[in-house]
């Protein structure tokens, strides 16, 4: 039977999940990972390439922005992307129960694809069609990153679910790293021209949607978790909603994202900025590496998946506490030179905890309603995600300008020698001038900016992650029937943790 909680006359369950992952389970993983990662590329390759290149080419290739103002418009670029991903959080839901996780990934990143098209075609043009790609790219992408992990949890059980989920829970750093890492090379490949890069990005996202349609297939009978394929009525799988652990997870998973945007977004500009504006001096393809690799860290999520699943389950909310806590000191250090080691490492503990943790958790709380309570939770998850991400651009904004100007003052200084008909030998006492004449403006790099804007909403995020923890009356009674550690009790109708 397709309901893991059906039971026969005596009370045993009809069809028991297996508890050894199926072989197929991985392949399955794999191409929904990659069907998120690339749509990672279209998203991200602004902060590849950062800020103000982007801002220099509009200024040369596209006339509406010979009115300075029209630079405003800037921070809708990122911030466009999580408002689409918000509005399409729930919906996305329905289309689980109504067409399966497999259709709506495809449809997801279907959206994607045109989104990112529109973007590229109009870039040069007409800048709000340009804008309205990127929302429509919002759209794809939370359809995607809530109908993949509802795909992958229907292959693994308990024993495995936690580390598979947090497999694929890598998508965004792992999209990120590469965006980083390679954005800067493509983009002068293919001519220095933002319209061609996205055509790239657009590419790939289609190749791995046909390889998803082509290799992922729903579990069959003697194949499926605890999480049932079964797409159940929304109003029958309400009742496993009725959860404060729940509710406090997607809160601080908000936060968690609102705090993570902020690093990905401006880390590799602040790397690029001059070292007396407040930056590192370091060159584009140095800067896109290490801050690849640094914004990637949560690709460290498997280990911390595998943390979470020898957890013991009324313990498993301290990984969520490890994590929170980690990336507020990191926050708390962000952007000061002189505690970029420490600051790393935080940011690495937060990362690989929160990322390994938040969407393996969703199930355990409300696995018995199928397909579609999984999706229904993963898209309030989603909903948190990008409320967070949407908050980010707008609130960090004074220190994105003072970080931006602060950047800028080396790019404008090699773009006039080489104007003037100098060469990269002339780059060096060219950028100590224009240093020297900034300083004096006042322009450099502001981390209390951050500082105020992150760290009191890290601590409400830390509070709300105690908040994950279970109830007395839900550990009794788990211990009482008998569950193993890390495991909700079979044939029971509540919720797994109250």
């Amino acid at each position: 039977m397709s309901n893991p909680a059906a039971a026969t006359a005596a009370g045993a369950p009809a069809a028991k999940p297996v508890e050894k992952t199926p072989s197929y389970a991985w392949p399955c993983l794999i191409v929904s990972l990659l069907a998120a990662v690339g749509i990672v590329f279209a998203w991200m390759w602004l902060p590849g390439i950062t800020f103000p290149v982007f801002k220099n080419w509009l200024a040369e290739n596209n006339a509406f922005f010979a009115n300075p103002a029209n630079f405003s418009l800037l921070s809708n670029v990122m911030g466009l992307v999580p408002i689409g991903a918000l509005i399409m959080a729930l919906p996305t839901t329905i289309l689980v129960r109504k067409f399966g996780a497999k259709a709506t990934t495809l449809i997801g990143i279907g959206a994607a694809v045109v989104g990112s098209a529109l973007s590229a075609a109009f870039v040069g043009g007409n800048f709000y069609v340009f804008l309205a790609g990127r929302f429509i790219l919002g759209l794809g992408l939370s359809t995607t990153v809530v109908a993949g992990p509802t795909c992958v949890s229907m292959w693994f059980p308990d024993a495995t679910r936690g580390r598979a989920m947090a497999i694929w829970s890598c998508w965004a750093p792992v999209g990120i790293f590469l965006s980083n890492f390679v954005n800067d090379g493509v983009y002068h490949m293919v001519g220095s021209n933002m319209a061609n890069l996205q055509w790239v990005w657009v590419a790939v996202a289609a190749v791995f949607g046909i390889l998803f349609a082509v290799v992922f297939r729903d579990p069959k009978g003697d194949e499926r978790s605890q999480v049932s394929p079964e797409r159940k009525p929304l109003k029958a799988v309400l009742k496993f909603f009725k959860s404060r652990q729940l509710w406090c997870l997607i809160i601080m998973f908000a936060i968690f994202n609102y705090m993570n945007y902020a690093f990905s977004q401006y880390l590799k500009t602040w790397l690029q900025t001059p070292e007396a504006l407040g930056g590192f001096g370091w060159d584009a393809t140095t800067a896109g590496l290490w801050g690849g690799l640094i914004v990637a860290c949560g690709a460290l999520a498997p280990l911390g998946g595998l943390i979470l699943d020898k957890t013991p389950k009324s313990k498993k909310y301290l990984c969520v506490v490890v994590g929170i806590l980690g990336l507020t000191i990191c926050s708390a250090l962000a952007f000061h030179a002189e505690f970029f080691i420490p600051y790393v490492l935080f940011f690495c503990i937060g990362n690989m905890m929160l990322n390994a943790c938040c969407r393996p958790l969703v199930p355990t709380f409300v696995f018995k309603g199928g397909a579609t309570a999984v999706a229904f939770g993963l898209s309030f998850l989603t909903l948190g995600q990008y409320a967070g991400q949407i908050v980010t651009s707008y609130a960090l904004a004074p220190f994105n300008e003072g970080l931006t100007a602060a950047s800028n003052v080396a790019i404008q200084a090699k773009q006039a020698v080489l104007a003037s008909g100098g060469t990269p030998a002339d780059f060096g006492p060219a950028i100590g001038q224009a240093v020297q004449e900034a300083v004096a403006q006042g322009i450099h790099v502001d981390p209390m900016l951050a500082f105020w804007a992150l760290v009191p909403i890290g601590v409400v995020g830390c509070i709300l992650s105690f908040g994950v923890k279970p109830s007395k009356q839900a550990a009794g009674a788990g211990a009482g029937a008998g569950a193993p550690a890390g495991k909700p009790a079979e044939g029971s109708e509540a919720p797994a943790q109250h």
